[in-house]
């Protein structure tokens, strides 16, 4: 039978849970745990409180996209998966992924788009990138490494709209697993209302 305390730990998740996902969506927070650190010191709770799966977040994301977004809120996701698409093409010698907000539909005015791109090396990728003048961007090189960290990111605008691609050795594409969400390019232009043709590439 549940106990008081048992019902005080659903409910402290729940919280937990909801204020996360509207950091996440209000100040563009893109690192879950993170997003929940916060949200326990924001409603002081203990730092041993039980914490939501992202999951969870997921969930109470989705909620909040489809209470809040207006209007605009929809052209903004408009624009963003477009220019997603219009990269993923520009940079179609290699396998590109959109994942993240801007697939699921919960991207919040601070959102960027986030690629995944699996190549041999992040060198050649940024070689590709640097004989494109026009495009000004920032490299980042993740500080833990490992299979769970992408090699590099690229971080730059385009037309306007942030975008982060992450670079990942090419043999791991091969351990991609089916339940992770993401989507190709033919995918994405599925997504946007109505299907039309793409800029240059030339933000």
């Amino acid at each position: 039978m549940p106990t008081n305390r048992t019902f005080e730990s659903l409910d402290a998740r729940e919280e937990i849970a909801e204020l996360a996902a509207r950091l996440i969506y209000d100040e563009g927070i893109r690192d879950y745990a993170l997003a929940k650190r916060k949200a326990v010191k924001q409603l002081g709770l203990s730092p041993r409180t039980m914490l939501p799966t992202n999951e969870a977040i997921e969930e109470a994301l989705a909620r909040r996209a489809a209470e809040y977004q207006d209007e605009d809120d929809a052209e903004r996701l408009e624009r963003m998966r477009r220019a997603a698409a219009e990269v993923m093409r520009w940079l179609e010698p290699w396998s590109t992924y959109l994942v993240g907000h801007v697939l699921e539909g919960t991207a919040g005015p601070l959102s960027v788009v986030d690629l995944d791109l699996y190549a041999e090396s992040a060198k050649e990728v940024e070689i590709f990138l640097l004989n494109h003048p026009w495009l000004r961007f920032d490299v980042h090189t993740p500080r833990a490494g490992g299979a769970k960290e992408p090699e590099t990111i690229f971080e730059f605008d385009w037309h306007g709209v942030p975008v982060s691609l992450r670079i990942w050795p090419l043999a791991s594409e091969r351990n991609l697993k089916r339940s992770e969400h993401r989507a190709r390019l033919p995918a994405v232009l599925a997504l946007l209302e109505p299907p039309t043709s793409l800029s240059p590439a030339t933000p």
